[in-house]
């Protein structure tokens, strides 16, 4: 399983890569782009974060490119709006072939219309978690049109990846492991990021609000309260660490390291953090033996008892692994 790192500083590159780095992903801002479409158009998921996400045009990445392929290592790039128009749609494959070109390995995209264009240009492609990958069926759809990777949505439990990579072994499954927690399923949203402003959900969390109390107690103020905290630290430091045992043996091929707008030194850690305990669980006999062994980040321990940090808490916490997931479905 491979760690996949967000290019959010070129000057770490090689750094991500002596960490064990093996693929990148990347987004680019793009003038031309907004002067034919309007900046009400995103190019990808994260271009409402501006530079702050985005910091690299189109040409730098044609560069980036460039340099992961000379590391030896796998870049791709991403295409991942919530919807396209036609027109845009035309003027992505510009981007593709161009892409292609230069030695990308592929393009991550988020509608099934951007598949063919994307693997006619002679990229590999994979499903974003825009695409709502819930289960073999939606796998199957599209590696018919042409997506050898699907990536699964964060709120997909262990027990259903182990059953989506043994029913369509022919697809690779990337998986969220590190970073960026979300309570929203990505291909269900229709919230957009804004710099300085974020998105919609961000607003809704962190608006002026009144927590009112019922009875005598303020035991709804304070459980209120104590929600949007908790909420607050899965969003910055989602962890899958103990899940590492589980889903190597389930083949899965690549394990995302969130942060396209992160600290690059905290990416880096993650990095390592998942090198260090895909070693550790290949050299386990079960998974009781990794649990014991396996290797927690410090800044992480703290959140590491409570399960609200954890995107498969199921593996510590089996009882109220259902309960977890449905409230952060919302």
């Amino acid at each position: 399983m491979n760690p996949l790192v967000p290019v959010n500083d070129r000057a770490y590159l090689e750094r991500y890569v002596a960490a064990g780095g093996e693929e990148f992903y990347v987004g680019f801002h793009d003038p031309a782009w907004h002067e034919r479409f309007g900046d009400e158009a995103d190019l990808n998921r994260m271009t409402g974060f501006q530079r702050q996400a985005n910091p690299y045009c189109f040409e730098d990445v044609l560069s980036i490119v460039d340099e992961v392929r000379e590391l030896g290592k796998r870049v791709y790039v991403t295409f991942n709006a919530s919807a396209y128009s036609q027109e845009r749609l035309d003027f992505l494959f510009g981007y593709f072939e161009r892409l292609h070109a230069a030695g990308a390995t592929g393009a991550i995209v988020s509608v099934p219309e951007a598949v063919e264009p994307a693997a006619d240009s002679g990229l590999e492609v994979v499903a974003s978690t825009m695409c709502g990958v819930y289960n073999a069926d939606i796998a199957r759809f599209y590696r018919d049109l042409g997506c050898g990777r699907v990536i699964v949505p964060r709120d997909v439990g262990l027990s259903e990846i182990e059953a989506m990579a043994e029913a369509v072994p022919d697809v690779e499954l990337e998986v969220f492991l590190m970073r960026n927690g979300c309570v929203f399923a990505d291909g269900f949203c229709l919230g957009r990021h804004f710099q300085g402003r974020n998105a919609l959900c961000w607003d809704v969390r962190h608006a002026d609000r009144e927590f009112y109390t019922v009875g005598r107690g303020s035991g709804l103020s304070r459980a209120a309260r104590e929600n949007n905290e908790a909420y607050g630290r899965f969003h910055l430091t989602a962890c899958g660490l103990c899940a590492v045992y589980r889903l190597e043996r389930a083949g899965v091929s690549a394990a995302k390291i969130v942060g396209r707008s992160d600290d690059p030194a905290c990416v880096l850690r993650d990095i390592e953090a998942v090198v260090r305990n895909v070693e550790i669980a290949n050299g386990c006999a079960d998974e009781q033996e990794f649990l014991a062994r396996m290797s927690v980040p410090p800044e992480r321990a703290r959140d590491c008892g409570d399960s609200l940090s954890c995107y498969y808490p199921e593996v510590r916490f089996p009882r109220t692994a259902r309960r977890e997931h449905l409230v952060r479905a919302g």
